[in-house]
């Protein structure tokens, strides 16, 4: 549970703000957590918020960029019926990759993108990748 920084009340409310982020010369709309405690009235950011909005904003500069959210990328592994150790077997990336995309914590490279849609897009192209990578999967 939250307490406040300047009270140490727990009695604190969660606040999202839409704020304004200018990427590549616009703006783009991204909602932000904050928190205000409700007994001294003071507001703060937590570090799982921070986290949180580091990861909206990442999104939104991905979806800007036509590439997929840190979600789409969660939901085509498992469609592909891979964990996440076995997705970077098969896509590269590094060992941690899949889950660093999808906690938002670092975005997919173009070509990582491009190779996951094309995967889904066409079975046998990932069943090859899959067996040259050393994994099984379902057909």
């Amino acid at each position: 549970m939250t307490e406040c920084i300047a009270c140490k009340s727990e009695n604190i409310e969660t606040v999202v703000a839409v704020e304004r982020v200018v990427y590549k010369g616009h703006e783009l709309q991204v909602p932000l957590e904050y928190s205000t405690c409700k007994n001294c009235g003071r507001e703060f950011v937590p570090r799982s918020q921070i986290l949180r909005g580091e990861a909206a904003v990442r999104d939104a500069r991905k979806k800007f960029d036509g590439l997929m959210s840190s979600q789409e990328i969660a939901k085509a592994r498992t469609s592909l019926s891979l964990s996440q150790e076995q997705a970077s077997k098969v896509f590269g990336g590094g060992r941690n990759a899949f889950s660093k995309y999808e906690r938002g914590e670092v975005s997919q490279s173009v070509a990582m993108d491009k190779l996951i849609r094309v995967c889904l897009k066409h079975q046998h192209v990932f069943q090859e990748l899959a067996e040259k990578a050393g994994v099984k999967v379902d057909s």
